[in-house]
C-alpha cells in the first residue's frame, strides 16, 4: 500500500472534486492558534518578511521585474489559500482535493501548506495562526512512530485509510522543514522542530541513509521526489544530534548511481527506485506501489525538476546544478521550446508518453531547474507559462505552482543559516 491516490488524467482530479467545494478562509479561526501545542515560541514578528529577495548562489532569475514577480506570487497566494486553506479538525489543513474524503487531507499537502505559509509572513499578517493550526492537525494525527497519519478525513478528523496509521516520507520531510522555517521566521518552535526530526530520522532514514519511501515500508526502496536535498542540508545545519549529512550524501549518491546507467543524457529519475540500498539502484518495475507505470518519470518525479532545481540554487551544489542542467535541456528539447508540450508521463531517455493527460505539474516544475541551468529564454517562458492553468488543475497542480512561484520570484529563503 501506497500513499497516493493514483493520478491518471488532470481532468480526472476536477471531476473528483465537483462535489467538494472549498471554504475560504480569510483569517484565523477562533481557537485555531491555541487549539493544538503551541510551541516555545517568542516572537510574533517575522524575521524574513516576504518578499524577501534572495540571491540564489547560481543561476538566473526570470527577466520579469522583481515587482512583477513579488505581485504573481501574491496573487496566486490569494487564490491558493481561498481554495485550500480550510479551517478544521481544531486548526487548519490543506484541503488536498480528490485525495481525502470530506475536504480531508494527506500529510503531502499539510507539509506543503507549512512550507507556504511562513514563507509568505508578512504579506499574510495571520500566517503564524494558520502555521499554528496546522501544526495542530499535523502534530494530533500520528502514526506510531510519531510521524502524521498520511491521509485523514475532514469530516470525522479522522484516519482514512485501511489498516494501521501509516505516514509518507515526503509529508514528514515538508513538516519537518515547515518547523524550522517557523522557527527561524518567528522563534519558539525549536523544541517541536528537534522532536520531528529526531522522530523523523529514526522512521524514514533506511540504515545506509537514503530515504526510504514511507516508515513502515521496506530498506530497499526510496521515491526521487522525496530527494529534497535543500531540506536536507537545512536539516543538518539545524540537528547536529542527527546524522543528516550522511542522508545528504547516500541520497547524491542514488541520484548519480540511477542516472548513469538508467538515464545519463536526460538525468530523469523514475517515480520509484528499488536496490537503493545498494550501489545498483534500478527503476521499479510498472505498477510499484500505485496503479500507473512507475518505472517511468510519472506524476511523483515530475516534482524533481524543482527539487533539484531549489537545491542548486541556494546551495550551488555541483550534483544539483548538473541535474537541473540535463533534466532542463531533455524537458526544452522534447518540448521544442513549448512548456505546454511537457506531459507527466515521460521515460526516461526524456520522450514524453500518454500525451492525451496534462497537468502544470509537469510544466511548473520544469522552471525551477532552467533557473539552475542558467538558461534565460527557457526560464522566463516556464515564468510566463506560471500564469495559465489551462488544465484545469486543483490542489496538486496549484500547490506545487505555489511553490515554485516563490522559487521563481527570488523570495525562497533558506532557514539554514
Amino acid at each position: 500500500m501506497f500513499h497516493r491516490t493514483a493520478r491518471t488524467t488532470a481532468s480526472a482530479t476536477v471531476v473528483a472534486a465537483l462535489s467538494l467545494l472549498p471554504i475560504t478562509v480569510t483569517g484565523p479561526v477562533a481557537g485555531a492558534s491555541t487549539a493544538g501545542p503551541r510551541p516555545d515560541r517568542a516572537a510574533a514578528v517575522p524575521a524574513h518578511p516576504f518578499p524577501a529577495h534572495v540571491t540564489y548562489r547560481t543561476g538566473v532569475l526570470p527577466s520579469a521585474s522583481q515587482s512583477a514577480r513579488d505581485a504573481a506570487v501574491k496573487k496566486q497566494y490569494d487564490s491558493w489559500k481561498s481554495k485550500y486553506l480550510r479551517a478544521a479538525c481544531g486548526g487548519y489543513l490543506v484541503y488536498a482535493t480528490g485525495d481525502a474524503p470530506n475536504k480531508g487531507t494527506v500529510s503531502e499537502a499539510q507539509g506543503y501548506g507549512m512550507n507556504i505559509v511562513p514563507l509568505m509572513a508578512g504579506y499574510d499578517t495571520n500566517a503564524q495562526a494558520e502555521f499554528d493550526g496546522l501544526w495542530h492537525v499535523a502534530s494530533t494525527h500520528r502514526d506510531s512512530q510519531g510521524m502524521m497519519q498520511w491521509k485523514i478525513d475532514g469530516s470525522s478528523c479522522k484516519y482514512a485509510d485501511s489498516g494501521t496509521p501509516d505516514a509518507a516520507t515526503d509529508g514528514d520531510l515538508d513538516v519537518g522543514y515547515g518547523l524550522i522555517l517557523a522557527d527561524r521566521q518567528w522563534g519558539g518552535y525549536a523544541t517541536a522542530a528537534k522532536d520531528w526530526l529526531a522522530k523523523l530520522y529514526a522512521a524514514d532514514v533506511a540504515p545506509d541513509g537514503h530515504l526510504k519511501c514511507e516508515d513502515d515500508g521496506p530498506d530497499t526502496d526510496t521515491r526521487p521526489s522525496d530527494h529534497m536535498l535543500d531540506h536536507l542540508r537545512a536539516f543538518a545545519a539545524y540537528d547536529p544530534a542527527h546524522d543528516w549529512n550522511k542522508v545528504v550524501t547516500r541520497t547524491e549518491a542514488v541520484i548519480q548511481e540511477f542516472t548513469a546507467k538508467y538515464s545519463p543524457t536526460a538525468n530523469l529519475l523514475s517515480d520509484f527506485v528499488v536496490n537503493a540500498n545498494t550501489t545498483g539502484p534500478k527503476p521499479a518495475p510498472a505498477d510499484y506501489q500505485e496503479s500507473q507505470p512507475d518505472n517511468i518519470v510519472g506524476y511523483n518525479s515530475v516534482r524533481v525538476p524543482w527539487h533539484i532545481g531549489t537545491d542548486a540554487l541556494l546551495y550551488g551544489s555541483s550534483v544539483s546544478v548538473g541535474v537541473a542542467t540535463k533534466e532542463s535541456a531533455s524537458y526544452k528539447s522534447h518540448a521544442g521550446g513549448d512548456p505546454a508540450k511537457i506531459y507527466p508521463h515521460t521515460k526516461l531517455d526524456g520522450t514524453p508518453t500518454q500525451t492525451d493527460d496534462q497537468s502544470e505539474a509537469a510544466n511548473d516544475p520544469v522552471g525551477v531547474a532552467a533557473m539552475a541551468a542558467g538558461d534565460q529564454g527557457w526560464t522566463d517562458k516556464l515564468w510566463n507559462f506560471l500564469a495559465t492553468n489551462p488544465y484545469g488543475d486543483t490542489y496538486y497542480g496549484e500547490t506545487i505552482k505555489m511553490l515554485v512561484y516563490i522559487v521563481m520570484a527570488g523570495d525562497y529563503w533558506s532557514p539554514a543559516a
